[in-house]
Formats: structure tokens, C-alpha cells, sequence
């Protein structure tokens, strides 16, 4: 019975996405990014510049301290691309609807990611 709630509760997160956006380059990415970033120990808030290379680096509000995190994107095609950084690594995908732009990191294995929008 949970494992069917634990993948429906999956489903559901990845259905509220539109299917993903091919992504032309890290270039394509660059600019600064706000949203959560999760893991073992919870969910924060996150601030990522990325650069025109696809390193990163930003802030992590931990309560009651912040933690530096940093990293590089790298795009293997426009459908694939791969994060490597403080925090693990995995894919990256990009959904865009409208004027809403939403980045995704999925850490591999499960156990945490990220999802960010550009910053106003």
C-alpha cells in the first residue's frame, strides 16, 4: 500500500509539469534562479546564478544558517543534460508553458532535486 502511494504521489508531481523543453546549451540557462531545493535532511529555499559555461553557484537557506552550494550543468544534447555539484548529481530538465520557465534537478537515485524559476 505504500509503495502505490509513494507512486502516485510521483505521478502526480510530474504531471502538474509540461513535457520538457529541449535545452540548446548551458548558455541557454544562464541568469539567476530561485526555488527549493530538497534532500535527506528537508526542503530549503535556494538562490543558483548560472553562468553562460553551466557552473553554478548560489545560497541554500538552511534555518537558521545559509550553505553554499555550486556545481556545473552540462548538456550532452538538447534532450539530455546532467548536473554534477555540492549537493549530488543528476539530470536537468527544462519545462517551459507559456512564460513560465521551470528548471528541474532530479538527483539520481531519488532522495532529493530541485525545482527552480528565474528570479524576478
Amino acid at each position: 500500500m505504500r509503495a502505490i502511494l509513494v507512486l502516485a504521489t510521483l505521478l502526480a508531481g510530474c504531471a502538474s509539469l509540461p513535457p520538457s523543453t529541449p535545452i540548446d546549451g548551458p548558455a541557454s540557462l544562464a541568469g539567476m534562479w530561485r526555488g527549493r531545493m530538497s534532500g535527506p535532511l528537508g526542503n530549503a529555499p535556494v538562490i543558483l546564478t548560472i553562468q553562460d559555461d553551466g557552473s553554478y553557484h548560489g545560497i541554500l537557506y538552511v534555518e537558521p544558517t545559509y550553505k553554499e552550494v555550486g556545481g556545473a550543468i552540462i548538456v550532452i544534447r538538447p534532450t539530455q543534460a546532467r548536473y554534477d555539484g555540492t549537493n549530488g548529481n543528476g539530470r536537468v530538465t527544462l519545462h517551459e508553458e507559456g512564460n513560465r520557465r521551470v528548471l528541474r534537478f532530479v538527483n539520481d537515485g531519488g532522495g532529493g532535486g530541485a525545482q527552480l524559476t528565474p528570479a524576478q
